[in-house]
């Protein structure tokens, strides 16, 4: 008899124990879960009317930071904790804001309040998570290719080097890896690309828009390096002038002097031959 009250005793520890176990976990579950970008702000409502609290006590791991009193009817800073100039009150509307959130913000927030009767209120609970904001770079390069009517594509997706991040492509193509190369057609028209970079701490993405235009022909155009080389000969004629006639005249000289000298030696020839 003895062992069956002991049995007994222990299992209903034991059902209590798992019944608490599930209480808890059903009011984690109904928890609300924040998320907010490093940067951002939280707003902190009481959540009831301020004729109807008395009491009211702003926590963040336990740690008290503000209070509300009716009797002045103000929000207090008391404990600037890690908010140091990042704290906000609302008196009107009861509420306590967390401005330009860090990592180190996340955690339990928890709003503990009393009826003007002197009752509790239930505890309102938010818990927090901050990520870190990745600042992600595109870049862009395309080539045409006339022989099959078509554009390489290349695109470069960047974090900053002091991140260890994962990269993937999304839209148009999809792909892991920082680097994405595909052929883009002109019917294709405008397509549009995201990259996303994630990290433990947090992730970032950008978008871009790629569209491939056929390059025309650069056949009858003039050469600029072409015009270029007739404009520097010209000048060259034109500085060296003087001396070009100069030498044409000499040698138009030279050229008739040695022609009159062999038309002397013909004839000469001619007239001893018929001697």
């Amino acid at each position: 008899m003895k062992t069956s009250h002991t049995y007994c005793i222990l299992y209903s520890g034991a059902v209590l124990l798992l019944l608490s176990y599930g209480v808890s976990v059903l009011a984690e579950e109904r928890t609300p879960l924040e998320c907010r970008a490093a940067g951002s702000s939280l707003i902190l409502p009481l959540g009831y009317p301020k004729d109807s609290v008395s009491f009211a006590q702003w926590r963040y791991k336990e740690q008290i930071f503000s209070i509300y009193r009716n009797k002045n009817k103000q929000i207090a800073i008391i404990n600037v904790l890690q908010f140091s100039g990042r704290l906000k009150v609302n008196s009107d509307d009861l509420s306590v804001e967390v401005m330009n959130l860090q990592l180190s913000d996340s955690g339990r927030y928890t709003i503990v309040s009393e009826k003007s009767l002197g009752d509790q209120l239930p505890t309102e609970t938010i818990i927090l998570t901050v990520y870190d904001v990745i600042k992600v770079e595109i870049k862009s390069e395309h080539t045409w290719k006339a022989a099959t009517n078509s554009c390489d594509v290349s695109l470069l997706c960047r974090a900053p080097e002091d991140q260890t991040v994962s990269y993937r492509w999304r839209g148009f193509k999809e792909e892991d890896g920082a680097q994405l190369n595909f052929t883009l057609k002109p019917e294709e028209g405008d397509v549009t690309l995201n990259c996303t970079a994630s990290s433990s701490t947090g992730s970032g993405s950008n978008t871009t828009t790629v569209k491939c235009t056929p390059e025309k022909p650069t056949i009858g155009l003039p050469n600029p390096e072409a015009s270029f080389s007739v404009l520097h000969l010209l000048s060259f004629l034109t500085a060296a002038s003087p001396y070009l006639l100069f030498t044409i005249i000499l040698g138009v000289k030279s050229y008739r002097a040695r022609a009159k000298a062999d038309y002397v030696n013909i004839v000469c020839e001619v007239r001893e031959a018929e001697e």
